[in-house]
């Protein structure tokens, strides 16, 4: 069983990154390998809406995105976490979720397989109110759902403040590391 992380926060070490890290220990603990991918230190181009995707079998863009598709295609789980930036996902993590178009066969139909990949959704935000973004979180998970890594469950960590504010509060550590164990059962 394999299990990949996919941090859309360009702050190594941080809440979000540090939330990822923790889901992926849980998976680590129910005995999956797990492998973490900065979003931030590849190259992932926008989609230029070629539609190469459509009349082939892939996207043709060269970049790491490449990386990311065989990565998703050769794991059994995925964590994605982004933190909320100005209302949405960082734009990190909005250039990899354009680029799943191209696991959409003719027809919508799912390159993933008709199960996809089950996805555990980590969100960090500095306000403390937690429905604040609520509306935004559904659809980002809509969209992940629709590419074929339905979102299993969402960890919505609202008004942390970096790692340390992550570890520092032992509940949501462990709410995270349940998610990860629970995510290939």
């Amino acid at each position: 069983m394999k299990v990949i992380g996919l941090v859309g926060s360009p702050r190594r070490g941080e809440a979000t990154d540090t939330l990822v890290r923790e889901v992926l220990a849980g998976a680590e603990e129910a005995g999956a390998e797990a492998e973490v991918y900065h979003l931030h230190d590849m190259e992932v181009l926008p989609c230029r809406a070629c539609m190469d995707c459509k009349t082939g079998d892939a996207c043709s863009q060269e970049d790491d995105m490449q990386q990311l598709y065989r990565a998703l295609h050769e794991c059994d789980g995925v964590v994605i976490g982004t933190p909320i930036y100005f209302y949405n996902m960082s734009a990190q993590l909005k250039a990899f979720t354009d680029r799943l178009f191209a696991l959409l066969a003719p027809g919508f139909e799912r390159r993933l397989g008709e199960e996809g990949r089950p996805a555990v959704f980590v969100v960090t935000q500095g306000a403390e109110d937690e429905s604040l973004f609520a509306p935004v979180v559904e659809k980002m998970a809509e969209a992940f759902g629709l590419a074929g890594l339905p979102v299993q469950s969402t960890l919505l960590a609202a008004a942390v403040e970096g790692g340390e504010g992550v570890l520092g509060r032992p509940e949501l550590a462990e709410e995270a590391r349940r998610a990860g164990r629970e995510l290939l059962e």
